[in-house]
């Protein structure tokens, strides 16, 4: 059997950036964190993340929201600053795509994406993927997993995917594909292995 495997980005290839702007949030203006974690994760940021609010118009209403005197520069700037490269995970990602396909399947935003690959330059370690603005849907919704399946080509039962959140692996498993939690490169990496090795006849 063929496999092919996909990665979330936020707390897999990359640190939680958005967690880390929370906490920025409430040490920096003494924002409650449940505050702006609703504003990011709720509506509002599905609306950013699905393409369906422009980049002025969603720090436009977080600024508002919050009643904060940072500029939008400032708090685009400061949210994509968190998010910083996970060597292990790329380097997993590299040794497996020399063996397998991988993809990525992301919520996320245009000029986050723009900014982490000018300094990264990430992409290059995918063959593909689905990012929530493109797909105008965001996890769980189970249309995004289908759109990643339909870029794949192949049956769920063919993919691997790995995400740090429960919530977002239960469409996936639901599905038929195969899920991984994720905690560290090393246990995906072995668990990857566990999955591939008796029923693949692929190079390890």
């Amino acid at each position: 059997m063929t496999f092919v495997i996909a990665f979330d980005l936020g707390g897999v290839l990359f640190s939680d950036g958005t967690a880390e702007f929370v906490d920025h949030l409430h040490r920096a203006y003494a924002v409650d964190p449940a505050r702006s974690g609703e504003l990011l994760h709720g509506e509002l940021g599905s609306a950013y993340r699905e393409g369906r609010l422009t980049r002025q118009d969603f720090w436009y209403a977080f600024r508002e929201s919050l009643q904060l005197t940072a500029s939008e520069e400032d708090l685009a700037a400061r949210w994509i600053d968190g998010y910083r490269l996970n060597v292990g995970t790329r380097d997993l990602i590299a040794d497996l795509a020399g063996h397998y396909d991988v993809y990525y399947l992301s919520d996320n935003v245009a000029d986050r994406i723009e900014a982490v690959e000018r300094r990264y330059g990430f992409l290059r370690l995918f063959k593909g993927g689905v990012f929530s603005h493109e797909a105008g849907v965001r996890k769980p919704n189970r249309a995004i997993y289908e759109r990643l399946l339909d870029i794949v080509g192949g049956s769920a039962d063919q993919v691997i995917y790995v995400d740090d959140k429960e919530w977002a692996l239960t469409p996936a498993a639901e599905l038929g594909m195969i899920t991984i939690l994720f905690r560290d490169s090393d246990q995906v990496r072995r668990d990857v292995q566990a999955r591939i090795s008796p029923r693949s006849d692929q190079p390890s």
